[in-house]
């Protein structure tokens, strides 16, 4: 087997320590959308415990339907109000939605230090605007940020974005 000759920037620890604030953004995010009458599935895989994740492979989370339209949708869990994500992953999502036709939202819910959700907001990929962050992040990643007043994520707002596009 071949030796890979790197050193990663994320530990295996740090790596899987960002999905405790994604798995509670799931969970809620799922709960919301079950509560709101909101189908989904999943879409995207779990790669948190592959040996080998390959860049630029990001799937959104779950393709949700309502009435006849249907729409990729990505989880995002912070502990603060700031509307982050991968490059790479905004890309990604960008080829998934040209791909199916259909537009993507991203979800950030917002955590305090004890797990207790504060705020939760959503980004429609194609109408909501963002722009590169200078630098990069603790873990050698380029980000993007989306603008700071993006909708709270309510069933109201969420159906008006998925009538409207």
């Amino acid at each position: 087997m071949k030796k890979l000759d790197f050193n990663p920037a994320k530990t295996t620890q740090d790596f899987r320590k960002n999905y405790k604030l994604h798995d509670l953004a799931e969970y809620s995010g799922k709960n919301l959308l079950t509560q709101w009458g909101i189908d989904f599935k999943n879409f995207g895989d779990d790669k948190r415990f592959e040996k080998v994740w390959e860049k630029g492979k990001d799937k959104p989370d779950v393709i949700i339907n309502y009435r006849g339209k249907s729409v990729l949708l990505d989880w995002k869990g912070k502990r603060k109000s700031l509307w982050i994500v991968n490059k790479r992953a905004i890309d990604a999502y960008e080829k998934w939605s040209e791909k199916y036709s259909l537009h993507v939202i991203i979800t950030f819910f917002v955590f305090d230090e004890n797990n207790i959700l504060k705020e939760r907001r959503f980004a429609f990929l194609k109408k909501h605007s963002y722009i590169e962050s200078s630098g990069r992040q603790w873990d050698k990643n380029k980000t993007v940020e989306f603008n700071r007043d993006l909708p709270e994520f309510t069933k109201a707002n969420l159906l008006d974005y998925l009538v409207k596009y």
